[in-house]
């Protein structure tokens, strides 16, 4: 079963350039690849970030956009989104009791979970007793499935000053329970615009390109009007091969873009 992950897609309305590359540009360009190549593929993921503030202008062209996907998505929010203004654009993606933008969906035989990690006026994520609930419920609806846990916020740090005081702050409630589900086969995050893979409570995980562009891969400044970036990262997106026993493997790719 094959699938493809977005994330950090960052749309803004079309009169607003303020961050460059034009992020509907560079999105535009990666579903022309994932239509010209990846038409095979069965599901779209993808991880947060849709909109850089959340306005129901920028929603509106994320939408236009990722409508000439010729594949279906599934999506959850990031720091940036607005959850309101998110489940007004995107009606059809499931939310739990609670109002949270979580589900699971099962793609090739594998479990496909999706959770909302976004505090609202925060750049950092958490899980909440609620969301901590919902998961656990979740696991335990599908214990002999391969699941693959996706959110837009890492619960660790990866030794990037900037983006590691903005990570997750739910990482040991969260790690408890995924080492108390064995079938949680892998991690997928957004968040740091770089691709970056490891092990995490012995799962191995997976960080996103952004489709708009990278992050500096800057080890020493955390202040964003410090960050050093020596070597920009181009748009990129995720080609990933999954078997019905949680097996994994998983391509990066890059457009090339004026940056």
């Amino acid at each position: 079963m094959k699938f493809i992950h977005l994330s950090d897609t960052h749309i803004l309305a079309r009169d607003d350039y303020s961050r460059h590359p034009d992020a509907a540009a560079t999105l535009g360009k990666i579903i022309g690849e994932i239509n010209k190549y990846h038409r095979d593929a069965e599901i779209c993921v993808i991880t947060g970030d849709i909109t850089h503030h959340g306005h129901p202008e920028q929603y509106e062209q994320a939408i236009a956009i990722l409508g000439d996907l010729a594949i279906p998505y599934i999506l959850i929010p990031g720091n940036h989104d607005e959850r309101a203004a998110f489940k007004q654009a995107f009606p059809d993606t499931p939310v739990d009791e609670n109002g949270f933008i979580n589900h699971g969906h099962t793609f090739g035989g594998v479990r496909f979970v999706m959770m909302d990690s976004i505090v609202p006026g925060a750049h950092h994520g958490t899980l909440c007793q609620h969301r901590l609930d919902w998961l656990r419920n979740e696991l335990n609806a599908h214990q002999d499935m391969p699941t693959f846990l996706f959110m837009h916020h890492p619960p660790f740090e990866m030794g990037l000053p900037f983006m590691d005081t903005i990570r997750l702050d739910a990482d040991q409630k969260l790690g408890e329970i995924v080492t108390a589900n064995p079938q949680i086969k892998h991690l997928f995050f957004g968040h740091l615009h770089r691709p970056a893979t490891g092990t995490w409570q012995g799962v191995p995980f997976l960080l996103a390109a952004s489709t708009q562009c990278g992050e500096p891969l800057d080890f020493r400044h955390e202040k964003e009007e410090d960050l050093e970036d020596r070597n920009r990262l181009n748009p990129g997106y995720g080609i990933a091969f999954a078997d019905s026993t949680g097996g994994l493997r998983y391509h990066f790719d890059f457009i090339k873009f004026d940056l």
